[in-house]
């Protein structure tokens, strides 16, 4: 028998769980699960309904002399990072969302969105609409049938077009869902392989049949089916694609614009430019109607093969507006949120100011798109409201006060920011979006740098044609945090007068308002700021808000029958809350608040939605209810009387002991590090090391050394005043001299897995590199999982797994929910280790010593998000082949 007769017996760690919290997500459907939609049989509809219409816009002047008022610019950005299991409205515990802000350079906005394995017809969410209809944008949906090597079946084509009676059910569906959640339209991108000619003419039916029911909804197409129902990607507009722009027997438009294929920017098609002019020209389509794609999805203004000079006239106009597909990569190629900030202002602007097309860095000459269109505004009315807030933050600030201690985002709440980055005369300063200190929201801007005496900076900021009506009241909030400067708000009138009210050098927020009475009539068509400095100094100075409004005497109504829908809790100190109120008219969103134990208030959540949720909020000691307070904030920034009501929490639970150990096969005289993982609930803990230096403990992370071979138990109590909860391993260290041969035993092993894509194959997560995009990747139906066949028996005790972060990908793919598995014969498995909710993008997993061959990887949620695609670097085993 063998020294250490136990490694024979199997042990299984099951980490504690429960069901995850589920708040209400945006819409996703395949063809025929769209059929079955209504709001009435969606639980989930009325939070994804947008709160906020489309608004008018105003163009601006030239700026560049290269930019046109008849140019456009469509983005298929991808707003939120998966299909599947994104929050209706945003949250109350993370910002990490793209928060796109270049509204002024974009005519329509495609929320990108859809993959085989989470659903393919996916409508923009209720924030993403708010946000582009208060700078009025048209935002879309996305129809993507996507290639048949991702996932992409023909049937689902064949089920959009079913037609019964000359009606296209799934047309009326796509139509009755713009309409109810509030959206303008959806982009079609048809490349899965496998359909004719048939299918050519039932799509031009369909299309046409669409825009007859719906002509104010915009129908984009893209670039890849052919009149034959081959996937050939054109490259520019011709006979082969235009039947799906006009039906040229009824001599009817059909699609509204044409997204043409990244290929016309090829060396190998010289003519793809002008043959497009040519025959727009022939079928009477605006040239200005197709959208020439521009691939940044990949290495963005890096791509190595921009080409754009390919479709500029001689003197530097665009002949065809712009598609821009991932101009989100400024987003998820950062690892930082300045990162991102800088990255998304070289994209839109370029390596220079708006006047100043002198490049900032020689080495990358990157234009930026803002040189080919004129900027548009929404501000053409009263009121005006901005705290440059967008749309995320670190914490919640009211009145420059910090009352919401928590990350959150929804995009509902971002402002209208600048429509000129930047437009200066004089001192040029860092403008940067600053989350540490805001009046209103999550940000403010703040201009700072280096300034000589009596030097001065002047910013155009906001274009505007705003009338000025009795009552009207101008304000702004600012805020001196270095150096001393000195200053005025500018408001530029039409008729070329400038009015400039002052602001004082104050280390805190201050509101500053200013009654216009004396400009009735007048309009005001840009805003602007000027700072002066008296001083050789660093100066650091930050906008807060800047409105015009009219002061009213209407008594404004208060929300009334505060209504919880249903409260979810987890491990007793967790809730989440569904929530609705009487919508109150004229308000421009709604505050919740909870009641501190000391009647001190704490912001929870904000919503332009009376149909809402609170994502997570935490249990306060061991209280028994949650006072809430909700209040409607008008469009003045003015507050209702508030309402209240109140949750109430179960018993207080008893604690859950859990702990982690970082080796348990060690060799004489080594330690091992012991740290709990019990729950929140724990107030006092007990460790039992028998064998072990030191034999007791109540600390949470303790180190322990074992001198003399042997297997050893480990006991943790972890106690609260409702009761104990114990964990115990009889066998969990194995202290041996053969301890020195532990390796990573799945080096280079046979693997098997249940799904891969093309390059991405299972041996890749074994083959000890996560450079060059070594990963497995599984797509398709959950569960996925990854097999190593170790070839023999062996003794394992630990398993590290390198997740997508750790190959430089986006941490919202690292694994989330998972279990390795264990087997003797690749068919019966059983859990050695639960995992339920891991965000890590390296995680490492040690347990008692057991015997197995097989080792399984079993994903049941492979991404933060809802992504439904696994993505593995590394899959190590570590133990002993000989024991």
């Amino acid at each position: 028998m063998k020294k250490f007769s136990i490694f024979m017996i199997l042990f299984t760690i099951l980490a504690f769980s429960q069901d995850n919290f589920k708040i209400p997500e945006s819409s996703y459907w395949y063809p025929n699960d769209l059929l079955e939609w209504s709001p009435e049989t969606d639980p989930e509809a009325i939070y994804n309904v947008s709160s906020i219409p489309l608004n008018n816009r105003i163009k601006g002047g030239k700026i560049s002399k290269n930019a046109s008022e008849k140019v456009k610019i469509v983005a298929l950005s991808v707003m939120n990072p998966s299909t599947s299991g994104m929050p209706s409205q945003g949250r109350n515990d993370s910002m990490r969302i793209y928060t796109f802000t270049y509204w002024q350079y974009i005519d329509f906005l495609v929320a990108w969105a859809g993959s085989a394995g989470e659903g393919i017809i996916v409508p923009p969410s209720a924030d993403v609409i708010d946000a582009a209809h208060k700078n009025g944008v048209p935002v879309l949906g996305t129809i993507f049938f996507p290639p048949n090597v991702y996932g992409g079946r023909r049937n689902w084509v064949d089920q959009l077009l079913q037609e019964t009676n000359g009606q296209f059910p799934i047309a009326d569906k796509l139509i009755s869902v713009a309409r109810y959640y509030g959206f303008d339209g959806w982009f079609i991108n048809q490349e899965t392989e496998g359909c004719d000619q048939e299918h050519v003419k039932q799509l031009t039916r369909f299309i046409g049949y669409f825009k007859s029911k719906a002509p104010d909804l915009t129908l984009f197409w893209y670039d890849a089916m052919n009149n034959y129902g081959e996937i050939m990607w054109q490259g520019e507009l011709n006979e082969t694609n235009v039947v799906f722009l006009t039906d040229l027997e009824e001599q009817r438009r059909l699609s509204d614009y044409l997204f043409i294929d990244f290929r016309w920017i090829s060396s190998k098609r010289p003519n793809s430019v002008e043959n497009s002019l040519k025959n727009a020209q022939k079928y009477k389509i605006s040239q200005y109607d197709l959208f020439a794609g521009v691939l940044l999805q990949g290495e963005g203004y890096n791509t190595p093969y921009f080409n754009l000079s390919k479709i500029q006239d001689q003197q530097g106009t665009l002949k065809l507006s712009l598609g821009l597909f991932g101009p989100c990569w400024s987003y998820y190629s950062s690892k930082k949120i300045d990162e991102f900030w800088k990255k998304e202002d070289i994209l839109w602007v370029g390596n220079h100011d708006l006047l100043d097309y002198k490049y900032k860095s020689e080495a990358s000459r990157w234009p930026g798109f803002a040189q080919f269109v004129v900027e548009k505004s929404p501000i053409t009315s009263l009121p005006f409201v901005t705290h440059f807030n967008v749309g995320h933050g670190k914490y919640f600030f009211v009145n420059g006060k910090k009352l919401g201690n928590s990350e959150w985002y929804n995009r509902s709440l971002q402002d209208i920011l600048p429509t000129y980055r930047w437009l200066v005369k004089g001192k040029k300063l860092d403008v940067e979006i600053d989350y540490e200190n805001a009046y209103y929201g999550g940000t403010s801007l703040k201009f700072c740098g280096s300034m000589l005496k009596g030097e001065f900076s002047e910013y155009i900021l906001y274009l505007t044609d705003i009338e000025i009506l009795p009552n009207t009241v101008f304000s702004f909030a600012s805020k001196n945090n270095e150096g001393k400067v000195l200053g005025t708000i500018n408001l530029y009138f039409s008729d070329g007068e400038i009015l400039k009210l002052p602001f004082s050098s104050l280390n805190d927020w201050k509101e500053y308002s200013y009654y216009l009475t004396s400009f009735i009539g007048r309009k005001i068509k840009n805003i602007g700021i000027t700072l002066r400095s008296n001083l050789n100094q660093n100066v650091s100075f930050n906008l807060g808000k800047i409105a015009i409004y009219q002061i009213s005497s209407k008594t404004q109504q208060q929300t009334s029958k505060i209504v919880v829908d249903e409260i979810k809790f987890e491990e007793g100190i967790f809730a989440q809350i569904k929530i609705h109120w009487n919508r109150v008219e004229g308000a421009k969103h709604y505050e919740v608040y909870r009641i501190l134990p000391n009647n001190l208030e704490e912001f929870v959540w904000a919503s332009t939605n009376n149909y809402t949720y609170i994502c997570k909020l935490k249990r306060i000691g061991k209280e028994k209810d949650t006072k809430l307070k909700i209040v409607a904030i008008f469009q003045d920034m003015s507050r209702s009387k508030p309402l209240y009501t109140k949750i109430y929490w179960p018993p207080y639970p008893k604690p859950r002991a859990e702990f982690t150990v970082s080796n348990t096969i060690i060799s004489p005289g080594e330690s091992v590090v012991f740290e709990s993982l019990s729950s929140e609930t724990t107030e006092e803990l007990e460790w039992l090391f028998v064998g072990g230096e030191p034999l007791n403990s109540n600390l949470g992370k303790v180190i322990v050394k074992y001198e003399k071979e042997g297997l050893y138990p480990v006991k943790l109590v972890a106690r609260n005043t409702s009761g104990e909860d114990i964990r115990y391993y009889e066998s969990m260290i194995a202290v041996t001299q053969n301890a020195k041969n532990l390796k990573n035993l799945a080096l280079g092993k046979m693997t098997y897995a249940s799904s891969f894509v093309p390059h991405e194959k299972p041996s890749l997560a074994v083959d000890g590199a996560v450079e060059g995009n070594s990963k497995w990747c599984a797509v398709g139906d959950l569960p996925h999982w990854l097999v190593v066949d170790l070839e023999k028996e062996c003794l394992i005790n630990k398993v590290v797994i390198r997740h997508a972060q750790e190959g430089k990908e986006s941490e919202d793919w690292n694994t989330k929910a998972y279990r390795i598995q264990i087997s003797s014969d690749g068919e019966n498995w059983n859990d050695i280790i639960v995992v339920k909710s891991n965000s890590k993008g390296l995680t490492e997993h040690s347990f008692p010593p057991v015997k197995t061959r097989y080792v399984r990887l079993l994903i049941e949620i492979p991404t933060q998000t809802g992504d439904k695609a696994a993505r593995i670097y590394e899959f190590e085993i570590f133990g002993l082949s000989d024991f």
